[in-house]
């Protein structure tokens, strides 16, 4: 139960960061389109622009500031479902830490196979399923022995003393006229004896097809158990190779978009370019850091469902 609560808080810190990440995005695109506008003012007031390109580059610098708008919102939504996660009341307002950024690597660095056989030796569910079948398998043992005749071997020993004294009798001699008689005895005995088990009513046969019973529902929730195992890693396997797969093409979208956004507004600022052409660039330039972001977001969320599903999560490894 406590794995899950980690990847729950876990997965929606990494929302949240995207989320802030998103909202940085959405600041450098007004930023982007401020400079679009400023670049169609200029070239109004020096007389090679048109007053439909303007309104076309005021239109897009709104779209970009509603879209900051709704990051904003987006970013203070993801916000409070951190601290929900953490059991943190919101009139707190603790202060989140950002995430450090870190290169991904390019592949996992296991096989699939390997992966799996780690979760079946670490997941508690597993681990809960294989002592249920040791113990009903103890049981049939146990009652397939009632069946059996048993042996057993007892030994005691005994000690006995006892003494006498008489009197009245003539003195001898010096002798007293009483006399005492003292004695003795050390016994033991050894018993070996077989129980044979002939009649019950049926008890001890009930009892071993429980045990049966028990031991085969046993075996089946283990593999149920394996089973259901085995996909959620091979699941979270593949949803971690998609993701960094995916980071590494919102990468290589980024510097393209960047370099088109780039080029499109120099062009409109030397008259060479359309303002269409620059509101587009600065447009697909969003799109791509905002799949750059949620790509880096979904990787880290897929490597807490495979550390989840392989029973790693909160570890020390």
């Amino acid at each position: 139960m406590h794995q899950q609560v980690i990847h729950d808080v876990t997965v929606a810190y990494y929302r949240y960061e995207a989320a802030r990440s998103r909202a940085l995005s959405a600041q450098q695109g007004l930023a982007n389109a401020d400079a679009i506008l400023a670049a169609s003012r200029a070239r109004l007031k020096h007389g090679v622009g048109t007053v439909v390109e303007l309104a076309q580059a005021t239109q897009n610098r709104a779209q970009a500031n509603l879209a900051l708008v709704q990051a904003n919102g987006a970013e203070s939504d993801s916000y409070l479902a951190l601290v929900s996660a953490l059991g943190i009341s919101p009139l707190s307002k603790p202060t989140i830490a950002a995430l450090p950024k870190r290169p991904l690597p390019p592949a996992l660095g296991s096989s699939v196979d390997a992966i799996v056989s780690d979760a079946i030796a670490r997941r508690p569910d597993l681990q809960g399923a294989f002592a249920l079948e040791k113990a009903n398998r103890a049981k049939i043992k146990a009652a397939e022995a009632a069946f059996m005749p048993k042996i057993f071997l007892s030994a005691s020993t005994s000690y006995a003393s006892g003494g006498t004294s008489i009197s009245a009798l003539p003195a001898i001699g010096d002798q007293s006229p009483t006399v005492n008689l003292n004695g003795s005895r050390y016994g033991g005995g050894v018993f070996l004896g077989v129980t044979i088990p002939l009649y019950d009513g049926g008890m001890r046969s009930a009892v071993l097809m429980q045990a049966r019973n028990d031991a085969e529902s046993a075996s089946a929730r283990l593999t149920r158990t394996k089973e259901e195992a085995v996909r959620q890693v091979v699941a979270a396997q593949n949803a971690v190779q998609t993701s960094l797969a995916s980071h590494d093409a919102a990468k290589a979208l980024v510097d393209a978009a960047q370099t088109s956004y780039d080029a499109a507004l120099t062009a409109y600022r030397n008259g060479v370019g359309s303002v269409t052409d620059a509101t587009i660039a600065q447009s697909q330039l969003l799109a791509a850091r905002n799949a750059e972001v949620d790509s880096y977001a979904g990787a880290l969320s897929a490597a807490a469902a495979l550390a989840l599903a392989t029973g790693t999560i909160g570890s020390a490894q």
